[in-house]
């Protein structure tokens, strides 16, 4: 049967979980068609696979009930509610819900085998992935990719169940935070093409320093190419850029911003918004950046060198690219109605991405006009936190004068001590909540200021966006 003929049904669910699931159901139907796969009861509709996951704040085990009342007609679970029907429903029974939604996707990603493309990284990889999806969009009319930031244990499996017999291509984001992960979510994409963005601290609680980060993250990489596909490597990444000779395999395009083209290279030249490419036997042609900032240039080239190795002509780059939208927080640069603009960055942040931020804001803010810096705590990195926050303090120090720097959140109170040690004239404030912050800016914010808004998730720094845009 060919993957234009394959169909998700309760009996492909049976066979994907055979000696996994014990099938409960007055009367099982394996030719029972599955519309969709869901995690949240109230995205269910009828005829869909609904996976009862538990998480850290809530088990969907609760809400087995509620989604077969809107519908769904299969259910895997590790406990089945009394209250719940059971009539038209195919029950599975597991030990791990999850570890069985993870083995339906792997064997789904098998059966339909589209051209998959993975891109990992420390930084810049959710970005990467939207301006990949939009490069592709325009060769393959059937392409899926990763929503958001779904790329851990729960969102590769969701992100694989969305493929469609007809699917030409995937990309999908996989993201990791311990050791060991990168390895099963290898096991599950396997990859025909894998790019990692960029190595620097990130979830350092598990992954303790950069050299086990770079080592989990160049899994990808390695696997990849010994398992016949291509590995994207940024030879402008120290961590990353001697694995254009260590991989022994043929299988290696290397991209870099500044450097030298190459019949295996992709090199870029970044001046204004327009980035130059050329290399691996392509005429060197140029793309209008949709995104502020050095890094973001780095993270377009390397969705490119992904596009060539795929065979995207530059037409349909260009096409592609026109219809790129980027996911929420990141990188975008808003302008108010008074003239006021703004870097929303605030969708995460970690050393990396704070100092590119920082860059972003340096070249993009008016002679005349305040810098302002809204800064949150970032979080996950262990036992390295404080020294990692004290050391923006150079860098913000760098930026020259007429900055405000505004800090919410307890770890950001090591930097604003070290910004007092190396910038003792500094206009500096620091909050414990992020209503007031908001309203500093809103009220003194002027129409030639310039107003960066960064943190990590947790600390809901799009707080003070929407306070400052109204």
């Amino acid at each position: 049967m060919t993957a234009q003929h394959v169909k998700l049904t309760s009996g492909f669910i049976r066979d994907a979980l055979r000696g996994k699931a014990k099938i409960i159901a007055p009367k099982f139907d394996d030719g029972r068609a599955i519309h969709k796969v869901s995690t949240d009861s109230r995205s269910v509709s009828h005829g869909d696979l609904f996976v009862a996951l538990k998480g850290d704040a809530f088990d969907g085990h609760d809400f087995i009930t509620q989604a077969v009342q809107n519908g769904s007609t299969a259910v895997i679970c590790e406990k089945y509610p009394a209250d719940a029907t059971q009539d038209g429903v195919d029950i599975f029974l597991v030990e791990n819900s999850l570890e069985s939604f993870r083995i339906l996707a792997r064997h789904w990603r098998e059966v339909i085998d589209p051209t998959v493309i993975a891109v990992a990284g420390s930084v810049g990889k959710t970005t990467t992935k939207d301006l990949l999806a939009a490069i592709l969009s325009a060769k393959y009319k059937n392409l899926v990719w990763t929503k958001g930031s779904q790329n851990g244990f729960v969102g590769l499996p969701i992100t694989l169940m969305d493929i469609k017999p007809d699917t030409e291509a995937a990309v999908i984001e996989v993201g990791i935070d311990a050791p060991g992960a990168m390895i099963q979510h290898i096991d599950l994409v396997r990859p025909e093409v894998a790019l990692v963005t960029a190595i620097s601290e990130e979830h350092l609680e598990w992954l303790k320093d950069l050299e086990t980060i770079a080592r989990e993250e160049n899994l990808i990489l390695e696997e990849t190419a010994q398992a016949g596909g291509t590995s994207v490597i940024n030879l402008d990444d120290p961590w990353i850029k001697p694995l254009m000779h260590t991989i022994k395999s043929q299988g290696k395009v290397g991209f870099t911003l500044g450097g030298v083209a190459g019949p295996h290279t992709v090199a870029g030249r970044f001046k204004g918004n327009t980035l130059t490419v050329e290399g691996i036997g392509r005429q060197s042609f140029a793309i209008t950046c949709p995104l502020p900032g050095e890094h973001n240039a780095r993270n377009l080239l390397g969705a490119i060198t992904v596009a060539l190795v795929l065979g995207v002509t530059v037409d349909e780059i260009e096409e592609g690219l026109a219809g790129f939208v980027s996911s929420g927080g990141r990188s975008q640069l808003e302008t108010l109605a008074t003239g006021g603009q703004v870097l929303c960055d605030f969708y995460n942040a970690n050393p990396a991405s704070m100092r590119a931020a920082f860059q972003v804001a340096k070249e993009s803010r008016r002679k005349n006009g305040t810098l302002w810096l809204c800064l949150g705590d970032m979080k996950e990195l262990g036992s390295a936190e404080e020294s990692l926050h004290r050391a923006l303090a150079g860098d913000i120090a760098a930026l020259g004068a007429e900055v405000k720097v505004l800090l919410y959140g307890d770890r950001m109170k090591w930097l604003g001590s070290e910004l007092r040690k190396v910038h003792p004239n500094i206009n500096l404030k620091e909050f414990d909540q992020i209503e007031p912050m908001a309203e500093e800016i809103r009220t003194h914010f002027k129409s030639e200021d310039f107003a960066l808004i960064k943190g990590s998730r947790s600390m809901r720094m799009e707080k003070v966006w929407e306070r400052l845009k109204v």
